[in-house]
């Protein structure tokens, strides 16, 4: 018997085995790495609109605030000398703004923002009306004391207008041209406000564009009649600014990841914004950030405490 020829003979894969297996290879591995840059591409972009969520969020949540305790009175200051300065007034397209009656621009700001400045006095405890009871706070996070430290051979150590606390909002860009919303706020020595000038600070990155449009109480019944943008309040009068009863405030927010956009948000403001209102004046995106996801956040915010044109010019 010839076992050689019982015996079966071990074979190999031929070439065009060998060809078909490693091109069904290549696919398998293509497809596979397409799915982990889909899968990946979508994660950045969820983490981006979280990311837009958090920032506009708090945004609106910082400038709500500080609009809701404008006005506050706090302790009497019959000392002031500027009791007709109003409680909340802006200026329209405002950059490098400084602190007066109302906010004075040194140029167009970016995104065209907005200012808006509140004044609004804090809250101390009864023994001690310097020592803040942490009841109000400005946009440093800081509390405000029903008085200043009044240090001494500090000049400008004196309420403004019966109030304590003064707070500028605008937008500006930082040092790596990513724009921000800044406050500026009271200076302070010790944790406690001085009167020795102003510091600026970040609050939120990201933000284009700031808008506001306040509203006017003209026939005194306590609800706003219309909502008009900073530039159109000087003709209505000396005491507009004191007819202010509510705000509209839009802010647009971006991400930080180029292409993360839907198509919904590719293009400039919401598109469902009305015309004259607030989250209407937000300009479109600018074209290098085109495709970087952006997305709206407005509120009307009505003022908690009266005008002062309730007290005294009404």
């Amino acid at each position: 018997m010839n076992t050689r020829t019982s015996r079966a003979r071990p074979r190999g894969f031929s070439l065009v085995e060998l060809m078909v297996g490693m091109t069904l290879g290549l696919i398998a591995a293509a497809a596979a790495c397409a799915a982990f840059l889909a899968a990946h591409a979508a994660y950045l972009a969820a983490t981006d609109r979280v990311l837009i969520e958090e920032r506009g969020q708090r945004a609106l949540a910082i400038v709500a605030a500080l609009l809701r305790q404008s006005g506050w009175p706090g302790e009497p200051s019959p000392g002031s000398n500027g009791a007709g300065l109003p409680v909340v007034s802006g200026a329209d397209n405002c950059g490098q703004p400084a602190m007066a009656a109302v906010p004075a621009c040194a140029k167009a700001a970016v995104g065209q923002s907005d200012a808006l400045l509140l004044r609004f006095s804090g809250s101390g405890l009864p023994s001690a009306p310097a020592q803040p009871d942490d009841t109000m706070t400005d946009c440093s996070g800081y509390p405000v004391a029903a008085r200043l430290a009044g240090v001494a051979g500090v000049a400008g150590a004196e309420p403004t207008a019966g109030h304590v606390a003064e707070n500028l909002l605008y937008v500006a860009a930082g040092a790596d041209g990513v724009p921000q919303l800044l406050c500026r706020y009271p200076s302070r020595r010790n944790g406690l406000i001085d009167g020795s000038g102003w510091t600026s600070g970040a609050l939120v990155r990201g933000v284009e564009s700031l808008q506001v449009r306040y509203g006017l109480d003209l026939d005194q019944d306590g609800w706003p009649e219309r909502f008009e943008p900073a530039s159109a309040i000087p003709a209505l009068g000396v005491d507009a600014w004191q007819r202010v009863v509510a705000v509209q405030v839009a802010i647009a927010v971006r991400g930080d990841r180029p292409g993360s956009a839907t198509p919904v948000r590719a293009s400039g403001a919401d598109p469902l914004a009305p015309a004259g209102t607030a989250a209407g004046d937000l300009p479109p995106a600018a074209a290098a950030q085109s495709g970087t996801a952006r997305r709206v956040f407005a509120a009307t915010v009505r003022l908690r405490n009266a005008p002062r044109c309730e007290e005294t010019l009404c």
